[in-house]
């Protein structure tokens, strides 16, 4: 069975082929196949929501479908219709001329297409001629004609090979396929190897006649995975006015088309043994890094299936930090010399003990830190623990000449290595790693930006953005149901949800997630007698124009993993509503469908689900929330303050499993300001010098005003929700309701980053990721498409993407966008930007009243719009436009100076 397929979903033009991706291995995501604008897939191997994500961001999907032979499971269902037996493959020929093999195709077709395919790469279509005559030959032939006749009914097709066929059809295929044009794979002797000259003539003889006939043609060859060999045989195949692919001959690569896929994947190993995932180093401490400068980490455990099975060449970097006992594991060993040979591989904490993998290192254990240890090189932010009995062993080079970047020197004065690049990466070493101190708290001593990323080498790329949207920091405010039913310490002593209502929620214009706990508010609750008041409470919160509905549970659940065993349960599971046990279902099916049936008004509903408690939901659990189409969010554990800051405690964005993705809450809430909620209530006005922190130098996380309907219970912390409104009423942020905001997270690791084989441009793919963010001296030029401003930030230039598919050219030049007109900055969501000759119609939803700055504008100004009454004021070339009034505005931008770089 050859492993071809064709795919396309637009006829191509032989100047500008669309890239295209034959990929038949597992589908963890799809952040790789978002790179191409046309994939074909065996359809086993694609979930339905992953085919949903690749349809919505206009990835034209292609379902493989054999017509000529059929597996080992499969064929047997058809005996009347097997012609023969490939043994190459192990699968049966099939008779195409056969009625029940020719309706089961059909009712695979129909079915695929009612999935959501865009067509069908039809195989296998000469495999007749393995066992028949040739003089039987025409009649096979004439059957798979009309057998491709009817199936292009269900949908377009592409054909592998069928040189014999494709004349005759009644309608031409969108594209015919060939593989091995120059460099091809031969099975027997496991080797790559280039095409005879007579073999290539003969092929490109039948491509070029294909070609004549105004179909596309796309060639498949065989290289190993190296990306400058791959590039310049894809170019070499372009140049003849073929679509090339160049992958491996199993295609379970991601290869080489006019475009492909950037290696943003950091690979970190853990322990289950030790810990789950969520808790391992590698998901605390270095997917926060990584994110940051772009990449995607991907935590995987030494004990599961998936670590024999990768595919090393998809990774940009690997991360061990493992306990020494794990690398007596086998699957540890194994993968760390895997990786060795072929990324850029960092150690961190402790190393194996065997003797073989140190010497592979290049380094020697000499004995054990003793007493006090300083570090050389660098000045620590926080003292090292002072080394007691074995606990921090001492590493040397074997090559004296190798120099440490930051050393370790024990109070006897013997030195170790601390930090320490090599060759096949780096060295982070005990006690270096992150210290675990009393009250949570955690701590890098030296900065990991600057000693710990270097080590993995990865490329400067453009990096997906979730903090900031239209060039500016977002901002997001949800509460959470807890307290709902509290007695404030107010005038007429208001219920706290009433206390939130009054003194928050009716004066802020800021967009609010609200929720509500059911078993504080509902007759089956902890409360029957209040629950009328209460529901009343909740319904006027929930009419309110600026609030998103969510539910915060029914009774509350403390833990959702029952792998994490807690040490102390200080609140129980839940709430103790009588009579109820435990039900994850009742928690989010019954909460959801009673909010929406009994406080929601008619023209809104349920939109988030917020966890509670330890917010440790594990995948099967996240998928329920999926089942009703909500946004998951809470987790996390992003708490820092001046007095008690490190990179350490900002968790990541997200949790992401292979089938779920868990949103974090991006800070935390007031709990953690208040000692949980015992003392200093004024205490969450400090949340301010957490979102500064967490704002430069770097800008690590939104804005993000986090807190629980008992804030309403006393005046000092209403003072301190004042006092926060009022920061974030100061500065320049973009609103975002908390769904708006999930949806960008669940696409930050979905998010597809390819080069072109043609230019220099980075193309992105993204369905919610609206924002990258670029080094401090590069800007978009005039050349970009779906690029439509840019912004300085403290960390570098923050552009704003207009579609799901963008071309982003950079300048060195001082002006971006070749001189003309781009959005500088607004509060504002950017729904839609087109620009032709001097005129850009635009759509803004804004959640306030409008603010958008546009640079490069002196002689623009608004033609047409519809919407709020729109202000606009030049300064200079900055044009600024104002409203009184929120909601969606649309305008035409009609400037004088004719735009040079087409359409943005």
């Amino acid at each position: 069975m050859l492993l071809i397929s064709t795919k396309q979903g637009v006829a191509q033009t032989p100047q500008a082929p669309q890239s295209i991706a034959f990929y038949y291995g597992d589908i963890d995501s799809t952040r790789e196949l978002l790179s191409y604008e046309r994939v074909v897939v065996s359809p086993e191997q694609l979930s339905a929501a992953q085919l949903q994500q690749l349809k919505s961001a206009n990835t034209q999907v292609f379902a493989y479908l054999s017509l000529g032979e059929a597996d080992e499971q499969l064929a047997p269902r058809f005996s009347s219709a097997v012609l023969g037996y490939n043994e190459q493959w192990q699968a049966s020929i099939m008779d195409a001329s056969a009625k029940s093999w020719r309706q089961h195709l059909f009712t695979q077709a129909q079915q695929l297409r009612a999935a959501g395919f865009d067509g069908f790469f039809l195989d296998t279509l000469d495999s007749y001629q393995l066992v028949l005559e040739q003089g039987q030959f025409n009649a096979q032939q004439q059957a798979l004609i009309s057998l491709i006749d009817e199936l292009q009914v269900h949908g377009p097709i592409l054909l592998n090979r069928g040189f014999e066929l494709y004349p005759h059809l009644a309608q031409p295929p969108l594209a015919v396929v060939a593989e091995s044009l120059f460099h091809s794979y031969d099975y027997q002797g496991k080797h790559y190897q280039k095409q005879s000259a007579e073999d290539t003539q003969w092929l490109m003889a039948q491509l070029q006649q294909v070609q004549a006939s105004n179909i596309e043609v796309i060639v498949i060859d065989y290289l190993p995975a190296e990306d400058a060999q791959r590039i310049k045989a894809a170019q070499d195949i372009a140049v003849l006015g073929f679509t090339p692919y160049i992958s491996d001959p199993m295609l379970y690569q991601f290869g080489v088309s006019t475009r492909y896929p950037v290696r943003r994947r950091v690979l970190g190993l853990y322990d289950s043994s030790v810990n789950v995932k969520k808790q391992s180093e590698c998901h605390r401490f270095l997917a926060t890094l990584i994110e940051y400068q772009g990449y995607v980490p991907q935590c995987i455990d030494i004990h599961g299936p998936a670590l024999p099975k990768l595919d090393w060449n998809r990774y940009a970097a690997a991360v061990f930090w493992l306990p020494q006992v794990s690398y007596q594991q086998p699957s540890a060993r194994d993968a760390l010399l895997q990786s060795l040979d072929m990324l850029p591989t960092v150690l961190v904490g402790e190393l194996p003990e065997q003797s073989g993998l140190l010497a592979r290192l290049g380094v020697q254990q000499q004995g054990n830190y003793r007493g006090a240890i300083q570090l050389e090189g660098a000045t620590l932010k926080y003292p090292l623990p002072r080394a007691q009995g074995e606990q921090f062993p001492r590493y040397r080079w074997q090559d004296e000449t190798q120099k440490d970047q930051l050393s370790l020197i024990d109070e006897q004065g013997q030195q170790g290595i601390g930090v320490a690049a090599s060759q096949w990466g780096g060295l982070w070493l005990e006690p270096l790693t992150v210290q675990e101190l009393p009250g949570d708290r955690q701590r890098w001593p030296v900065d990991p930006f600057e000693y710990l990323v270097p080590l993995l080498q990865l490329a400067p790329i453009p990096s997906a953005d979730i903090t900031s949207e239209s060039g500016q920091r977002i901002v997001t405010a949800h509460i959470d149901g807890d307290g709902f039913p509290s007695r404030a310490w107010l005038p007429g002593k208001p219920f706290a949800g009433a206390s939130i209502y009054n003194n928050i929620l009716r004066r802020s214009q800021l967009p609010h997630t609200v929720s509500v706990i059911e078993a504080e508010v509902a007759k089956t609750g902890l409360y029957p007698e209040l629950s009328p008041e209460l529901e009343a409470i909740a319904r006027d919160i929930f009419a309110l124009d600026n609030v998103e509905i969510a539910s915060h549970t029914f009774s509350h659940p403390f833990f959702w993993d029952p792998r994490i065993k807690a040490k102390e349960k200080l609140y129980g599971d839940a709430l103790a509503v009588p009579g109820y046990v435990l039900d994850y279902d009742r928690e989010i099916f019954t909460s959801v469908r009673y909010i929406n049936e009994r406080l929601a008004p008619k023209d809104k509903q349920v939109e988030v689900y917020l966890w509670s408690g330890a917010a440790n939901p594990t995948a099967d659990i996240i998928a329920k929330v999926d089942q009703l189409g909500l946004y998951n969010i809470n987790g996390g554990n992003t708490y820092v303050l001046n007095d008690n800051y490190s990179i350490a405690q900002v968790t990541p964005h997200l949790n992401w499993y292979e089938d779920a993705v868990q949103v974090y809450a991006p800070v935390m809430n007031e709990n953690l300001y208040t000692e949980l909620w015992t003392e200093n209530f004024s205490g969450f006005g400090r949340a301010i010098e957490t979102f500064e922190l967490l704002g430069e130098p770097r800008r690590l996380k939104p804005v993000s005003v986090y807190y629980h309907m008992y804030s309403g219970v006393y005046p000092a912390s209403l003072d301190a929700l004042e006092k926060i409104y009022d920061w974030v009423d100061k500065h320049p942020l973009t609103p975002l309701y908390l769904s708006e905001y999930a949806h960008r997270a669940r696409a930050l690791y979905e998010t597809g980053l390819a080069r072109s084989i043609n230019d220099d441009a980075w193309y992105i793919t993204s369905t919610g990721v609206k924002s990258l963010r670029l080094h401090k001296k590069q800007l978009p030029s005039g050349q970009s498409q779906g690029v439509v401003g840019v912004n300085a930030g403290p960390d570098g230039n923050y552009v704003t993407l207009s579609s799901r598919r963008a071309r982003l050219e950079l300048t060195q030049n001082s002006k971006p966008f070749s001189g003309d007109m781009y959005l500088q900055s607004a509060n504002a969501v950017l729904e839609h930007w087109q620009q032709e000759g001097g005129k850009t119609d635009i759509i803004f939803m804004s959640h306030q009243p409008l603010q958008a700055h546009f640079a490069q504008a002196r002689g623009c100004r608004i033609q047409q719009h519809s919407g709020a009454p729109i202000t606009q004021k030049h300064n200079g070339d900055r044009l600024t436009l104002t409203s009184k009034q929120k909601g969606r505005v649309r305008f035409t931008l009609s400037c004088d100076t004719q735009p040079q770089g087409g359409k943005h």
